[in-house]
C-alpha cells in the first residue's frame, strides 16, 4: 500500500515560481492553481492508495511564541500569490482530496504525526513530498522523501551518502548549521563539513557538549559561544506529534478520483482545458493493472 504525505505549502510555492503567468477570464493570474493541480496529476500517476495534503496553520505556531523571529526573514507574500491560495484550497475540498490543517502546528508536524503512526507497518510505503530537510528524520526502509522543488527522491541510503550519518540525526545536524529558510540560527563558523564530522562522532547536541573537552580548541570555543543558539535551534527544529488529530486511521485518507467531477471543476468551472487530455490519460493508466515482470 502506498501512502503519500504532501506538504501543501511547498507545492504552492513550487507552482508559483515554476509555472508562467496565466490569466483567467477576469485577467487574474491563476498559475498557482493550475500548477498545483498539474503537480498532483503527476503524483497520482504513481497510484497512491492513501493520500493527504497537509497545510500550515493559518495562525502563528507555537514556534513563533518560542522564537518571535522564526521565519521573520521571509519576504512578504505577493498579493498575486496570496489570492490564489484560498482558491486552490477550495478546489482541493471540492474534489474531495483528503487534507489536514491543525491550528498552531505546521504541515511538517502533521506529516510527522502520520508517518510515525505507520512507520512500523512495513506494508505501508510512505512517500513524503516536501523540500524541508527536517522531515528526512523520518527516512526508513518504508519511508522516502521527495524534494517537491527538484523531484529527487531521498532514501536512507541516498541520505547517508550525502550526509555521512544516519537520518535520525538530521535534527541535531541542523541545530549546528541552522536553517536559513526558517531563520534558524547556526553556530558561527561551524560549516556543514565540520558539523557532519561532529554528528558522525557524537550523534547528538547533548553528547557534543558532554565531550566538549575532547574537541580541538578552535572548534570547542565556537561551540561554547554558540551553545545557547544550538539548543534554541534544536527545540525549534524538533518535529511534534499532534494529539489534536483525533482520527488518524489510514482509511480516512483513501484517494478516490472522481474523473467527471475533476473535469467539471478544473475544466468546466476554471477553464483549464489542457486537463482534458491529462485526465483522460490518467484515467486510462489507472484502469490498467500494474505490469509485473516475470524475471
Amino acid at each position: 500500500m502506498k501512502f503519500f504525505l504532501i506538504d501543501g505549502s511547498s507545492f504552492l510555492y513550487r507552482a508559483y515560481y515554476a509555472f508562467p503567468h496565466m490569466a483567467d477570464k477576469d485577467g487574474h493570474n491563476v498559475n498557482v492553481v493550475y500548477g498545483f493541480f498539474r503537480m498532483l496529476m503527476k503524483i497520482f500517476q504513481e497510484r497512491p492508495n492513501y493520500f493527504v495534503i497537509t497545510w500550515d496553520s493559518p495562525v502563528k505556531t507555537f514556534r513563533h511564541e518560542e522564537y518571535p523571529e522564526y521565519k521573520a526573514n521571509r519576504k512578504k507574500m505577493d498579493d498575486d500569490f496570496k489570492h490564489q491560495i484560498p482558491i486552490t484550497k477550495a478546489i482541493v475540498a471540492e474534489l474531495w482530496i483528503p487534507s489536514l490543517i491543525v491550528p498552531w502546528y505546521e504541515a511538517d508536524d502533521i506529516i510527522y504525526t502520520l508517518a510515525m503512526k505507520y512507520k512500523e507497518d512495513k506494508n505501508v510505503m510512505i512517500d513524503i513530498y516536501s523540500w524541508d530537510k527536517d522531515l528526512k528524520y523520518l527516512l526508513d526502509t518504508n519511508i522516502s522523501c521527495v524534494d517537491s522543488m527538484k523531484w529527487l527522491t531521498t532514501t536512507p541510503e541516498v541520505f547517508i551518502k550525502e550526509y555521512w550519518f544516519e537520518p535520525i540525526h538530521i535534527l541535531e545536524y541542523l541545530a549546528l548549521v541552522g536553517d536559513s529558510a526558517d531563520n534558524i540560527k547556526w553556530i558561527v563558523w561551524i560549516w556543514p563539513k565540520k558539523a557532519s564530522d561532529l554528528i558522525q562522532k557524537y550523534q547528538t547536541i547533548d553528547n557534543i557538549y558532554t565531550h566538549i573537552d575532547e574537541i580541538t580548541w578552535d572548534i570547542k570555543q565556537k561551540l561554547i559561544d554558540g551553545k545557547e543558539d544550538a539548543y534554541l535551534s534544536r527545540g525549534l527544529i524538533e518535529l511534534k506529534s499532534i494529539t489534536e488529530i483525533e482520527d488518524t486511521q489510514i482509511e480516512n485518507f483513501t484517494l478516490s478520483l472522481d474523473f467527471p467531477k475533476y473535469k467539471q471543476v478544473l475544466i468546466g468551472e476554471h477553464h483549464f482545458n489542457s486537463f482534458e487530455k491529462t485526465l483522460d490519460e490518467l484515467k486510462k493508466k489507472l484502469q490498467n493493472p500494474v505490469q509485473i515482470g516475470l524475471f
